[in-house]
């Protein structure tokens, strides 16, 4: 199922995981490289449902040309 925040989960755990290990290793930028990551991986996560988004709305708009309603 995508369209719902369950398509967010691995930016969200990245970024759990980057802030436990803030507080548990000494040198806390070794979390921000999770941070990071939960940056990227949610930047990717959002081009990719503008992109299916992106060729739902084009795939209706292609379709509803083909189909015309006759009047009586």
């Amino acid at each position: 199922m995508t369209g719902d925040w369950r398509d967010f989960r691995p930016a969200i755990w990245l970024a759990m995981l980057g802030v436990a290990v803030m507080l548990l290793v000494s040198p806390f930028y070794w979390g921000a490289l999770f941070i990071g990551a939960a940056i990227g991986a949610a930047i990717r996560i959002q081009q990719r449902r503008r992109r299916i988004a992106a060729a739902s709305s084009a795939k209706i708009e292609r379709g509803s040309g083909r189909q015309k309603r006759k009047r009586r």
